[in-house]
C-alpha cells in the first residue's frame, strides 16, 4: 500500500488518525526497534494527513549499515541533522560523511546509513512531502 499512495508506513498510518496533536509528549511518541542492526527510530513529531512534515530522531550503534535499495519516486524533501557521532550518508552513490551540527538536505533514489564509529550516532530527520 505504501508504495502504491507513494506514502511512507508511518504516514500512511497516521492519515486514518482523526487530528494531528499539537503536543507530542516524550512518552507517547513511537519508539521502533531493529534487532538484527541496533537501529532506534522514534517518531518526535509523527506524520498526518493534514500535515506536511514529520521529525524523527535516529540512533545507530557503531558498525550499523543500513541501505535503501528501493527508489523513492515520492519526491520527499529529506533534511538530515546530525546530532552527536559521527555518521556516513550516501545518496544516490555519493557518499557525505557528517559530524556532529552537519546537515544534509536531499530528496534520494536510493540511500544508505552507515555509523563508522567509534561511537553511535544520533541524528534528527525531517521528512517533507512534496
Amino acid at each position: 500500500l505504501c508504495t502504491v499512495y507513494g506514502r511512507s508506513m508511518s504516514r500512511l498510518l497516521a492519515e486514518v488518525e482523526a487530528a494531528p496533536a499539537r503536543l507530542v509528549r516524550a512518552g507517547d511518541q513511537r519508539v521502533w526497534r531493529d534487532e538484527a542492526t541496533g537501529y532506534v527510530r522514534r517518531s518526535v513529531s509523527p506524520p498526518h494527513g493534514s500535515l506536511r512534515a514529520e521529525v524523527i530522531e535516529g540512533r545507530l550503534p557503531a558498525g550499523a549499515d543500513i541501505a535503501y535499495d528501493k527508489p523513492d519516486d515520492t519526491g520527499r524533501e529529506h533534511h538530515l541533522w546530525v546530532l552527536d557521532g559521527l555518521l556516513s550518508m550516501t545518496v544516490d552513490g555519493t557518499e557525505h560523511l557528517l559530524e556532529a551540527g552537519d546537515c544534509l538536505r536531499f530528496t534520494a533514489e536510493t540511500s544508505r546509513f552507515h555509523c563508522p564509529g567509534p561511537a553511535g550516532a544520533r541524528y534528527a530527520l525531517v521528512v517533507v512531502e512534496p
